[in-house]
């Protein structure tokens, strides 16, 4: 299997067409077919299934993908990788920050690399903490900050700041009253939530299991600014950390501290052990972190510092 060939593949996953991907790549679309036909038949497996549609990728072309995206990226690197240094690093890092802090870090670090990194290009994705590990595990990001770097095999972490989680409402809606709330006096007030599979879901559930407290997890979403819509809009409440829905408060959001148990995570910057920083990729690893200490200090992020 050639470079070419693994190119074609990638090429043709991303436009779900042998015809566009043969149009894009500027070959005949027999010759692309007969790639994909060469490529299949030396894996021993189909990589693509056709439909009226295009193709869609089978369960080998989609492991087949991701093993081929991080080897033609590592490819691109390889002259920035031997031309770098930590004084003068240059070349693409791709960052995957979750939705809940992203809004926070992404201008600061940008900023702060152009005055110390000038010649590292940043690409900067944002999601849910389980979109995050998703990216990291498949070799996709070169770097992720996410909440469950405990979870994931093969990976070196440095744990960056620690968040406590707050009940979010409408003022006009659940009343004014301020100051901290018990986990069990959260009650029935309706919540919208992330679903089941989501690490932010499974760690309230398992406190309210612990302390015997059902919660009214009423609507479902994956998607923190819809998070902020329902809640401003008094449909529901939510318990998220507290930067998730900072800016929520000059909306007429009330924010409560929940205590008895406080509930907390950890947020960690992570790369793959077998999968690691470039010149570049460290200079980004190092202003991340500097970035977060800076805006933890100045109160920009509400966050717990740790050493």
């Amino acid at each position: 299997m050639t470079l070419r060939q693994l190119k074609y593949f990638v090429e043709i996953a991303r436009a779900g067409s042998i015809t566009t991907a043969a149009n894009t790549l500027h070959i005949a679309q027999p010759a692309l077919s007969h790639h994909v036909a060469a490529m299949e038949e030396e894996m021993g497996a189909p990589l693509l299934t056709r439909h009226a549609r295009g193709v869609e990728l089978t369960a080998e072309g989609r492991r087949l993908l991701d093993r081929a995206t991080s080897i033609l990226r590592q490819i691109d690197s390889i002259k920035d990788d031997v031309r770098g240094s930590a004084s003068e690093a240059r070349g693409n890092v791709s960052l995957c920050l979750v939705g809940s802090v992203a809004p926070v870090l992404a201008v600061p670090l940008f900023r702060a690399l152009r005055e110390r990194a000038p010649a590292v290009q940043l690409q900067l994705s944002t999601g849910m903490s389980r979109e995050a590990r998703a990216l990291v595990e498949a070799r996709r990001v070169d770097l992720a900050l996410l909440p469950i770097a405990s979870e994931i095999s093969r990976l070196e972490a440095i744990p960056l700041f620690e968040e406590r989680f707050f009940l979010f409402g409408a003022a006009r809606t659940w009343g004014v009253e301020s100051g901290p709330i018990r986990f069990a006096d959260i009650g029935d007030r309706p919540l919208v939530a992330p679903d089941r599979e989501h690490d932010l879901r499974k760690l309230i559930e398992r406190t309210a299991l612990s302390l015997g407290c059902p919660l009214n997890v009423r609507y479902e979403l994956n998607n923190p600014e819809l998070y902020r819509d329902m809640v401003s809009e008094g449909l529901a409440c939510a318990v998220m950390p507290r930067n998730a829905l900072a800016a929520s408060a000059s909306a007429g959001v009330v924010a409560r501290e929940i205590t008895e148990p406080a509930i907390e995570r950890t947020q960690s910057l992570v790369w793959l052990v077998d999968h690691p920083l470039t010149p570049a990729g460290e200079a980004v690893r190092s202003a991340l972190v500097e970035v977060v200490g800076t805006l933890i200090d100045n109160g920009a992020l509400l966050a717990r510092k740790l050493p």
